[in-house]
């Protein structure tokens, strides 16, 4: 094969290459829109300590099957709805939220799901089993059961640093305040607030991250935190 026809072929080669990776480009930065959205965001009424000694910076909250509920066509005579709707999966996971401590909210979903009215979501704050692998891997500590981890806090507290990581896990269901409207071609966006300086008090009291004493309590406060979803379609962490 003579110097010309090599060239001939590299720059056939080239050409080749360059639309592949033009078209591979096209596909991987395509995003598919959906009908519903689902975001988390922190709550707006933080406790205050006469010192405002505890500061977080860091929120991570390891989640698994998001599931929305259709209110039951079914009525009873008071008008409530009867028994329960069809559910619908918006994601499995295991995969982690970054809760943005900035009033803004963290998106986590976009779904097409069936158009209709949801008036519940479920999901679960998930500690990983032995035969996950961690989508982060301060999830996990070795291969002792027992340091497997469903939430991570970092903070300080009288500017000391501290990290704080729950195992416990804990199934989540929440009531919409009011039903959401899920249509073809107009995206909706559900909203769940968190407000994770609640974990940290009990009453007045401030509740000391690094005192193991505390560990029960503050668990307890995580798996009850979640109780306000909304729809919100600015994602400003307020209902709309």
């Amino acid at each position: 094969m003579t110097y010309k026809s090599l060239l001939k072929l590299f720059a056939t080669l080239i050409a080749g290459l360059f639309i592949s990776t033009l078209f591979t480009s096209c596909d991987t930065t395509q995003t598919t829109g959906g009908n519903f959205s689902l975001s988390f965001g922190p709550g707006t009424s933080l406790p205050k300590t006469t010192d405002d000694a505890l500061e977080l910076t860091d929120v991570k909250i390891l989640l698994r099957d998001i599931k929305l509920e259709q209110e039951s066509a079914s009525k009873t005579t008071d008008g409530d709805h009867e028994g329960e709707g069809d559910e619908v999966v918006v994601k499995v996971g295991p995969f982690v939220v970054n809760l943005n401590l900035d009033a803004i909210t963290t998106d986590v979903a976009i779904s097409d799901i069936p158009v209709g009215t949801y008036n519940e979501i479920k999901f679960k704050i998930h500690t990983l089993e032995a035969s996950e692998t961690p989508p982060d891997p301060e999830f996990i500590d070795g291969q002792d059961p027992s340091k497997r981890y469903s939430v991570i806090v970092r903070g300080t507290y009288n500017s000391v640093p501290f990290i704080y990581k729950s195992s416990k896990p804990a199934h989540q269901k929440i009531r919409l305040e009011e039903p959401i409207e899920v249509v073809e071609g107009t995206p909706t966006n559900l909203t769940i607030t968190v407000d994770p300086y609640t974990w940290f008090y009990k009453g007045d009291t401030f509740l000391d991250p690094t005192d193991s004493t505390n560990i029960n309590d503050i668990d307890n406060n995580i798996a009850h935190s979640f109780r306000s979803a909304f729809r919100d379609n600015n994602h400003d962490c307020h209902g709309d």
